[in-house]
């Protein structure tokens, strides 16, 4: 830990007399260093005091709930569950569903067609 926030604190220094000789990219760079060289310290902390927590026999799992990804939520419900708008259970024919179904059969029964050359559209 010692090494590495010397080092961060040795290349902001470095960074920051390239700076004062005109380099402007230089300026982020000689501000950026020492976050590093900081986060590494805090990083070390907090394993000393893990550590230490550990030799004393307390608890080194955290408190806080874990985090929990959106893709780990479960299955989706199974389909018989889902509602169903009542637009959808009429049955009533749908011209514009048929027609676009019509359309999609097309493409799959020809293939080397391309979609403006579908016959039912109109120039």
């Amino acid at each position: 830990m010692f090494v590495v926030t010397t080092g961060c604190f040795g290349m902001a220094y470095w960074q920051w007399t390239r700076a004062l000789d005109g380099s402007l990219l230089s300026w982020g760079y000689s501000f950026q260093w020492p976050l590093f060289g900081f986060a590494a310290l805090a990083l070390w902390v907090r394993e000393v005091r893990t550590e230490l927590k550990a030799l004393r026999g307390e608890s080194v799992d955290s408190e806080e709930p874990p985090l929990v990804s959106p893709f780990d939520r479960g299955a989706p419900p199974p389909l018989e569950t889902v509602a169903v708008s009542s637009a959808q259970t009429t049955d009533e024919p749908d011209d514009a569903q048929d027609a676009y179904n019509h359309y999609l059969a097309w493409l799959a029964a020809d293939p080397e067609h391309r979609p403006n050359e579908y016959p039912g559209n109109t120039p």
